[in-house]
């Protein structure tokens, strides 16, 4: 399946609390405020939207809710008890047919960009195609499980504590190993520390390259200087994020 020729589509996949919406929000934030007026149309996809429940990635009501669910489960009633967390419970149908809609429905006047973020944005064979960037949000899972506490236990009081620690042992934690981790290989930027302020920009000037008015020219940056960052756009001539160029970009 060719790149989408009205827009440009930017993948955010890893893991569960990894700060792919973070980075999303960032994103948007960035090209709004750096861009001309009037000349760039930001969309945000969340793929949890394509899920059955469209609420989280992860619906914990699958798992148990009891303090000691995930240190007594038996290894062999593991597979019968709960279920194997994959990436067919996402519509990539319907995910891939929505992106084409508003590719087509462009208005001439703007340059659209598509943001996708979710587990799974680079799992898809035919979803990675009509991309422009690809990246991948990486962190240790330490981290990614105390952000999901943060997130759905103290700030939006969604979750039990239980439930969330049951949903990662029981089921998100293999589901990395298994099926998120290894997309990492398809990004062509990967960011190890979840989201980072360098990274952002640097996929910014990677968007850039894609502009069809060449004449469009970014104000100055709202995200702080950082000198891990290439200072100018012009480092990135010729050097498009795209497979072919078997190369990824990663920060450290």
């Amino acid at each position: 399946m060719p790149q989408l020729s009205n827009s440009i589509l930017v993948l955010l996949g890893g893991g569960h609390a990894s700060g792919k919406k973070t980075t999303a929000l960032a994103l948007e934030k960035e090209l709004n405020s750096s861009m001309p007026e009037s000349t760039v149309d930001v969309k945000i996809i969340d793929m949890n939207e394509y899920t059955d429940h469209g609420i989280s990635s992860v619906d914990s009501s699958q798992f148990p809710k009891s303090k000691s669910a995930a240190i007594t489960v038996q290894k062999e009633d593991f597979d019968q008890t709960f279920p194997k967390l994959k990436p067919s419970r996402f519509n990539f149908a319907k995910l891939k047919n929505d992106l084409q809609e508003l590719n087509n429905d462009v208005n001439p006047s703007k340059q659209r960009i598509l943001i996708v973020h979710g587990l799974y944005a680079l799992y898809h064979k035919e979803l990675r195609e009509m991309s422009h960037i690809k990246v991948f949000i990486d962190s240790d899972s330490d981290t990614r499980l105390i952000r999901w506490i943060k997130r759905d236990v103290l700030i939006n009081e969604t979750e039990s504590l239980e439930s969330v620690i049951n949903a990662y042992l029981l089921g998100a934690r293999i589901e990395m190993s298994d099926f998120i981790f290894p997309t990492k290989e398809f990004s062509d930027v990967i960011m190890p520390r979840g989201f980072e302020n360098n990274a952002v920009k640097l996929i910014i000037d990677g968007i850039l390259l894609y502009f069809n008015d060449k004449t469009i020219q970014p104000k100055r940056s709202s995200i702080p200087v950082n000198t891990l960052r290439p200072s100018v756009i012009g480092n990135f001539e010729k050097e498009k994020f795209d497979v072919q160029k078997n190369k990824f970009y990663q920060l450290n």
